[in-house]
């Protein structure tokens, strides 16, 4: 240990309580004189350093301890390390490639390099201690503590971002070898199927190898998907191996899959709702085979029927429910369109799955369902998507819906024969129905006081013309005597025309 001055002009009282930073120094440095030389001419007042450089000996190795300072061997580090002394650096205001400090209260970047010594001031003191030593070691060792936690964070975030780096960098290494991903088994693909599931090359190289997997294959790969089913089924790629492993997956397992489906019913009706989940879910419904899990997925679905009718994805789902499972599974989904009947039958996707109820249905739901249509029988034939539900009706060739749609019309046959969609259901009334049911028709079209009109409408006309087609007997001859007294204004008009025509080819026909 060296003895210090015991000039009070040397050393002034603040500096007393503040302690000295130790320092490695060669044994061919001389402490004494250097130390009491420097601290003579030290300046502890105010200075301009704005062009002031702060260097130590050229001697001093890269181990030096004080306060505020964290040197280290430069040594060879891996990247992963060399970035998390990069961080550790930049948080405490050390830069090692520049050998610069910053320090707190000082807006002037403090040289540390060794080698630029020959920068510092050319005030008369040595070069190598040229700075304040009761402001500099008492800030930085400040600084330090106030540093520590928001180092520790910086540690922290580039730790996780190093791991999530490397296993990405894996994956994507292992991805891009698709000839070891081809001849690799389903055990050395272990923890990336997932992964592989959601690439579109990683995907086809999966579904060849499920092309006849054994039992112990397809548990393997059911616990990889666990977990991530519904977003598995969602997904671009994905979606075609679930539908490879629900075919090939007994009844237990099948099971699995159908649990972790509907523990939530938002995440299957989310699934069908998908334009890749909805071919997924098709899938698994058409390999069930108990009907405890048929009636499981069903129940999870009737929740958001309503919904599902009506998206152009989830429609097919419940299509397919309607048609291959019995009238007893759909109930649920039933009532619940039934529920929404106008809402589901005005809808371009809506109408097509009232069509499917109305046909599958049976029983005391279909007798409700059909009562809700009834009920709303007028705005559904002037929709443009709803008039296709009653159209069905009368094409299923059933006399007591078609005399239970056409009673509910009466009285309204000529206002809906000039609407551009309703029309439509009267001309297949009058088509489709019994001789007795189409007369009817005709003769209320011909008795009402819009009937003339008819005759010139852009929709009428159609009407007049399949009328023309089915009439019989007295509503033969009423058609003929209306279209008589009307000859004149039917000559001048382009639709007129059209029927005119009609008459003197059946006309010709007859003679």
């Amino acid at each position: 240990m060296y003895q210090t001055p015991s000039s009070p002009d040397v050393f002034p009282a603040r500096l007393n309580n503040l302690r000295q930073p130790s320092l490695n120094l060669p044994s061919s440095l001389d402490i004494d004189q250097t130390l009491y030389d420097s601290f003579s001419n030290l300046n502890l007042s105010e200075t301009n350093d704005h062009h002031r450089q702060v260097s130590l000996p050229e001697t001093l190795d890269y181990s030096y301890g004080g306060e505020g300072f964290n040197f280290i061997n430069p040594v060879v580090h891996t990247n992963s390390r060399r970035r998390l002394e990069d961080i550790v650096r930049a948080s405490n205001g050390v830069n090692y490639n520049q050998r610069v400090y910053s320090g707190v209260a000082h807006s002037t970047t403090r040289t540390v390099d060794p080698f630029l010594h020959q920068r510092a001031s050319s005030s008369g003191l040595d070069p190598r201690f040229d700075f304040d030593f009761d402001q500099w070691s008492y800030l930085l060792a400040k600084e330090r503590l106030y540093h520590t936690q928001q180092q520790l964070q910086h540690l922290n975030a580039a730790i996780s971002e190093e791991n999530n780096n490397i296993n990405s960098n894996i994956n994507i290494n292992i991805l891009q070898n698709h000839q070891y991903l081809r001849l690799a088994s389903l055990h050395r693909l272990r923890g990336m199927i997932c992964f592989l599931a959601k690439d579109q090359h990683g995907c086809r190289i999966l579904q060849s190898k499920f092309e006849a997997p054994t039992n112990e294959e397809v548990e393997l790969v059911l616990y990889e998907v666990a977990g991530s089913v519904a977003e598995l089924m969602k997904d671009q790629y994905g979606n075609y191996i679930m539908q490879k492993l629900v075919c090939v997956c007994n009844d237990v397992q099948k099971g699995l899959i159908v649990r972790e489906l509907t523990e939530r019913s938002v995440d299957i009706i989310l699934v069908c709702l998908s334009p890749y989940g909805t071919r997924a879910v098709q899938k698994l419904l058409e390999n069930l085979n108990s009907r405890v899990q048929i009636i499981t997925v069903i129940r999870a679905l009737h929740r958001g029927a309503a919904q599902l009718a009506n998206d152009p994805n989830g429609h097919h789902v419940l299509q397919y429910c309607l048609v291959h499972f019995d009238s007893d599974f759909n109930q649920p989904i039933l009532d619940q369109i039934a529920n929404n009947c106008f809402k589901v039958a005005t809808d371009r996707s809506g109408c097509c799955v009232l069509q499917a109820c109305v046909e599958h249905s049976r029983g005391e739901v279909r007798n409700r369902l059909l009562a809700e249509i009834m009920a709303n029988a007028i705005p559904i034939a002037e929709d443009p998507f709803g008039n296709y539900v009653l159209q069905h009706m009368v094409g299923l060739q059933s006399r007591e819906l078609t005399e239970v749609l056409v009673s509910q019309l009466q009285g309204n046959f000529a206002y809906l024969s000039q609407n551009k969609y309703a029309s439509n259901v009267v001309e297949k009334c009058l088509i489709e129905s019994e001789p007795d049911i189409a007369t009817k028709i005709i003769l209320e079209l011909v008795k009402s006081p819009n009937a003339p009109s008819l005759l010139v409408d852009p929709y009428g006309n159609f009407v007049i013309q399949s009328a023309l087609k089915v009439s019989r007997g007295i509503a033969k001859e009423c058609l003929r005597e209306l279209i008589l007294r009307n000859v004149n204004s039917m000559q001048s008009n382009l639709y007129g025309k059209k029927i005119l025509e009609k008459v003197e080819k059946k006309r010709s026909i007859y003679n």
